[in-house]
């Protein structure tokens, strides 16, 4: 994390910040920033949407709380789950009746079972503040995990799952390859062993993803690892039933950079979160799509 932020402050400081840089073939998309989110939620790694409402939680280390937002980011009410443990919390995804977290996180590449908790919206929406709420959970595993050569040399990490069309996708984070496989998980299963369907070239590392059904579009966030330079990236996939097209996917650079780690649809906008670095405080941000 420490590396990235600093990349990420040398491209800031050698590119300065009057204008967008050169593309280099590849379009642009402005984040325009909507609000500081309140300091308890110094780590947003995951957002979803019901019924207008924003929903975020804390990553690693944080407890098993999820936070309702405002449109500035600032806490409208705590919830806890209920018997969950917070080991490496970092995504979410929902459908009309539930929402799923996944505690997902795998920096060591040491995990071999990975956990997903499921809520009910009316459950989460009817809580009183600071109240429990139970949370179904369910345990999966990666089947075909690649070799391990220490934290943060492998490609067994997760931070990206949401729901497609009944299914739900978890991506890979591509700390090794750069790349992310795509798993389909069955939510109503309590035990699960998965291999992947396919392998994209993403061309850096996977933070987030959530899919339009109105739009039939998967997007997916991420970042570039690199000595002295790192973008933050979003590839559009279009996707037909529930089958992805990788070869009509286009990618585009966010402008201004940051550690964006989150993104969830909001209508044709995208929302996205930041974790509080060395290049400021945690934000809630909004990405037009035309």
């Amino acid at each position: 994390m420490l590396r990235r932020v600093l990349s990420l402050v040398s491209m800031l400081v050698l590119g300065g910040c009057s204008a967008l840089p050169a593309a280099d073939g590849q379009g642009y998309l402005e984040v325009e920033t909507l609000g500081a989110i309140s300091n308890e939620i110094g780590e947003s790694s995951a957002l979803a949407l019901n019924k207008g409402r924003i929903w975020t939680l804390n990553d690693s280390g944080n407890g098993s709380w999820l936070y309702r937002l405002d449109a500035q980011g600032q806490v409208e009410r705590r919830v806890r789950l209920a018997g969950a443990v917070n080991t490496d919390w970092e995504s979410m995804a929902s459908d009309d009746e539930r929402l799923i977290v996944a505690d997902c996180g795998n920096n060591s590449g040491r995990r071999e079972w990975l956990q997903l908790y499921s809520v009910g919206w009316q459950q989460l929406n009817d809580a009183p503040e600071g109240r429990d709420v139970e949370a179904r959970s369910v345990e999966f595993q990666l089947a075909d995990p690649t070799p391990v050569a220490g934290p943060q040399a492998h490609d067994n990490d997760c931070e990206a799952i949401t729901t497609v069309e009944g299914e739900l996708w978890l991506l890979t984070k591509g700390w090794a390859s750069s790349t992310s496989r795509l798993y389909r998980l069955d939510i109503s299963r309590d035990r699960q062993s998965v291999e992947a369907d396919e392998i994209w070239p993403v061309s850096g590392l996977v933070t987030g993803m959530d899919y339009s059904a109105r739009r039939k579009e998967l997007v997916v966030l991420g970042y570039t690892r690199g000595r002295l330079h790192s973008d933050t990236f979003i590839w559009r996939v279009p996707v037909q039933g529930r089958t992805p097209d990788w070869s009509a996917a286009t990618r585009y650079i966010l402008w201004p950079s940051g550690q964006w780690e989150a993104v969830v649809w909001h209508g044709d906008d995208l929302l996205l979160t930041s974790e509080n670095s060395l290049l400021g405080e945690a934000r809630l941000g909004r990405v037009r799509i035309e």
